[in-house]
């Protein structure tokens, strides 16, 4: 058909589809019923609350269906196309120079995730969908931000498989046209498992006790005390918003108030990181906090009214209050919408530590290396940090925490076994000058007065006065012979 008759056609349509209500306009931050990845939702409920169902920004999502629209080659009636395939009035033989997205469908409970490789020079993204039980697609969404690579269909019937096509467009005179069709995908709605709470390699005492982590690292098992240890929760599933990771990684613990977090991202790249909050008390889990960034998370720590966490060579944090409406919530999982404050750091945040006022953030190396002090302005609006201290750390230091008295206990590991060329993995206790800074603000840390070695790959720590709690990233990888599962509690007296 010519172009000129297509612009006209859509046009027409989409003018009778809005005055009749069936489009949505933009301007909602957030929908629970529909999730863009770097997009916002409209048209199916707004949540205005930093704590909510599923993460999502940037953007403008509409949905919608076309009404009544005729083109040359085939008929549209309600935005859904007849016979299982789209001609006609969608883009078949579209003549716009634009690929069709690559796109890749998962299943999850009551909803369908789409991605897709960013289009080049799209405006954005059009999704057409038909349950098993029909034959017929229906336009389910237009995505007006060709930045956009994921979308999340919710409210979707479970155990019931969905077929999606896609096409990317260009707008011309406030007119999209659409691209050729994509592939057809599917997925399969099912229920998700909770996040687990048992350990994923030993069930019980008598199990650890006697693993070869247990019985091999003598320091360590002298040290802890196994009633306060606890199993590290997600490590068998965790439901990411509706979808089941197996692939979760901890990294950083953090004590906050009444509360253990513990951070994790998904090794196969696939869900966001999440945190994990546990009762300190009883060592139960409680819920999980779903992140809106798909960072490693290696850093956590908590500075009386913020908890900051790594976000590549950023920190990044959101307030307290975030975990105890999460907690209060009763829900199994809840999702940051944003962070109160992102604040550049210039290398990657590998650990992070909190003390007398000062930020402590550092990256992971090889050799030796100096973490930096920063000072906290704005707590409670919008933080920023400035440069105030520097401080010289060992190699391959993986994480930091401080008690009330400055003692600074640090964990350094690399490998996951000692055959390994640079293999270490250990606990180290210092007693910076912090009274003492040079002109350039270093502090020293002085000589270590406590060496533990630890089983592979022990990463975050966290002291809450009698005790230090360790975690290790170890049952995630099959090569570790000596994987712990537990988040150890060590006696802290036993290690200043």
């Amino acid at each position: 058909m010519k172009k000129a008759g297509f612009r006209s056609g859509i046009a027409v349509c989409l003018a009778i589809a809005l005055a009749a209500g069936l489009v949505a306009q933009p301007g909602a931050i957030r929908s629970i019923a529909e999730t863009a990845s770097g997009g916002t939702v409209t048209g199916s409920g707004v949540s205005g609350g930093a704590v909510d169902d599923g993460p999502a920004s940037g953007g403008t999502i509409s949905d919608g269906t076309v009404s009544g629209e005729t083109t040359s080659g085939g008929t549209v009636s309600g935005g859904a196309i007849s016979g299982g395939a789209i001609s006609g009035g969608a883009v078949s033989g579209s003549s716009v120079a634009l690929a069709a997205p690559v796109v890749k469908a998962r299943g999850g409970s009551k909803r369908v995730r789409l991605s897709w490789k960013k289009v080049a020079n799209a405006d954005g993204y059009c999704i057409y969908s038909r349950p098993e039980t029909s034959n017929t697609y229906t336009k389910t969404v237009t995505i007006n931000d060709g930045a956009v690579k994921t979308y999340d269909k919710k409210s979707l019937t479970q155990n019931t498989t969905y077929y999606f096509r896609m096409t990317s467009f260009v707008k011309v005179n406030g007119v999209e046209e659409e691209s050729d069709l994509s592939e057809i995908v599917s997925a399969k709605t099912a229920k998700v498992a909770k996040t687990s709470k048992k350990a994923k390699l030993y069930s019980g005492k008598s199990k650890f006790t006697s693993s070869p982590a247990y019985k091999t690292y003598k320091k360590m098992k002298n040290k802890m005390k196994y009633e306060k240890s606890f199993a590290i929760p997600g490590m068998v599933n965790t439901n990411v918003g509706g979808f089941a990771c197996t692939k979760m990684v901890p990294q950083a613990i953090c004590l906050v108030g009444s509360y253990l977090l513990i951070s994790a991202y998904d090794h196969a790249g696939d869900d966001y990181s999440v945190v994990y909050v546990v009762s300190k008390s009883s060592k139960s889990y409680i819920t999980t906090i779903i992140l809106p960034s798909k960072a490693k998370v290696e850093g956590m720590a908590y500075d009386g009214t913020n908890i900051w966490i790594s976000k590549g060579s950023n920190v990044a944090c959101f307030p307290y209050s975030v975990v105890t409406e999460a907690v209060g919530s009763g829900k199994s999982y809840v999702a940051l919408d944003s962070y109160t404050a992102v604040c550049p750091v210039g290398s990657t945040a590998s650990y992070i530590g909190y003390y007398s006022d000062t930020l402590w953030v550092g990256s992971f190396a090889q050799s030796k290396s100096n973490m930096n002090g920063y000072a906290i302005a704005d707590k409670t609006t919008k933080p920023t940090l400035q440069q105030k201290y520097i401080m010289e750390v060992p190699s391959k230091t993986q994480g930091i925490t401080f008690d009330t008295d400055g003692a600074m206990v640090l964990t350094r590991s690399y490998r996951t076994k000692k055959a390994k060329s640079g293999y270490i993995s250990q606990i180290r206790t210092y007693y910076p000058s912090y009274t003492a800074p040079d002109a350039s603000g270093k502090i020293l840390k002085n000589t270590a007065k406590a060496v533990t070695t630890m089983p592979p790959m022990v990463q975050g720590v966290a002291i809450s006065y009698t005790f230090t709690y360790t975690l290790f990233s170890s049952s995630y990888y099959k090569s570790c012979k000596y994987p712990v599962d537990r988040v150890i509690a060590l006696k802290t007296k036993k290690l200043l």
